[in-house]
């Protein structure tokens, strides 16, 4: 069959695809806590939060997160500080910052999240797919939002090879299959085949509700698509951290210094100001990974007098301030920094 003779199969075979999915979604779709309602401020808050992050990790912080900020108007009201202690457990923290800075910008104008797929682009951190799901799930409004498990899903159904850089063709065909009446369930259902059955190894295709429309299942080659990525090659550091404690469970943590996490809160990064090391010292190595780099930290548990903590304090490159435990819960705590001060327990 030729080229042409072929797509018309294809189209044929789009709304019984449509039916079988859909349904197949009516039936299993997880109760998860952001599918609870289409209010346009949570489901945006979800679809960032589930950006790179498991749901199972999501969850839990997304429920917290929307206790402390009920509304884009309390989001808006918090400081930075505020939100990162929210985020923490999450990672990839500048999400959060452009969540914060978009919320601030909306509440300024009295508006919430746009309808308008260009209003809601401008908007930080707002990318293709953000626009896209919020829009679909929040306001019926129909765009197909292409996500990971969305390509591996349309790569399969099609036996589409990698997108390029501008997403195609999977991006033209995600907005061929888009059911028009039922935007944003479509969207959630393709979401959850490729999270629940469509798996990048071992795939139930015994139990997909689309199979028999899938070109690399009815061919034998669901194997090879997508095709694997090459992986990035992983560049290893070695470092050393200080964590400086002073009486009554209090630390001095700096900013800005780190070049891997400039924005958070750590231990002081190599410092070139501190006393020779001491007996009483607690020295340990910690293993850490951020996006493309492998560290193998030391760290040093220095305990200081108040006086010597307060002098050093005013040194370093970037900020440094002293923290007592209640503080220390108002900040974003990255992973880095709850290893780092497990060294002291």
């Amino acid at each position: 069959m030729g080229a042409t003779g072929s797509g018309r199969v294809r189209q044929r075979h789009v709304e019984p695809l449509r039916r079988a999915l859909l349904d197949w979604y009516d039936e299993v779709r997880r109760a998860l806590p952001w599918r609870a309602d289409a209010d346009p401020y949570r489901v945006w808050v979800a679809e960032v939060m589930l950006q790179q992050t498991r749901i199972a990790v999501v969850e839990p912080v997304y429920q917290s997160f929307l206790q402390a900020f009920p509304t884009q108007q309390d989001l808006a009201a918090a400081s930075e500080d505020e939100v990162l202690s929210q985020w923490s457990g999450l990672g990839y923290y500048e999400r959060a910052r452009s969540l914060h800075r978009a919320a601030q910008q909306l509440s300024s104008q009295g508006a919430e999240f746009p309808r308008e797929y260009a209003a809601a682009r401008n908007l930080p951190g707002v990318g293709e797919y953000t626009a896209a799901a919020v829009l679909s799930i929040a306001y019926g409004e129909a765009h197909a939002a292409v996500d990971g498990n969305v390509i591996r899903v349309l790569s399969r159904l099609r036996r589409l090879g990698l997108p390029g850089s501008d997403g195609e063709p999977h991006g033209s065909v995600a907005e061929e299959m888009l059911d028009p009446v039922r935007p944003g369930d479509w969207n959630q259902a393709i979401m959850e085949l490729g999270e629940t059955v469509c798996l990048p190894s071992s795939p139930e295709c015994g139990r997909c509700p689309v199979s028999r429309y899938c070109e690399a299942f009815c061919a034998g080659a669901v194997d090879r698509h997508p095709p694997t990525k090459p992986k990035p090659s992983i560049e290893k550091v070695e470092c050393s951290m200080v964590v400086l404690r002073a009486e009554r469970g209090r630390f001095m943590l700096e900013r800005g210094v780190f070049p891997y996490l400039p924005k958070m809160w750590l231990p002081l990064y190599e410092p070139g100001d501190l006393p020779d090391q001491r007996s009483e010292d607690v020295v340990r190595e910690i293993r850490h990974a951020i996006t493309r780099w492998s560290f193998l930290i030391r760290v040093v548990d220095r305990p200081l007098s108040e006086k010597q903590i307060r002098r050093i304090a005013r040194g370093g490159s970037g900020e440094r301030r002293i923290f007592n435990p209640e503080q220390l819960q108002g900040i974003g705590r990255s992973s880095l920094l709850e290893k780092a001060l497990d060294v002291s327990k």
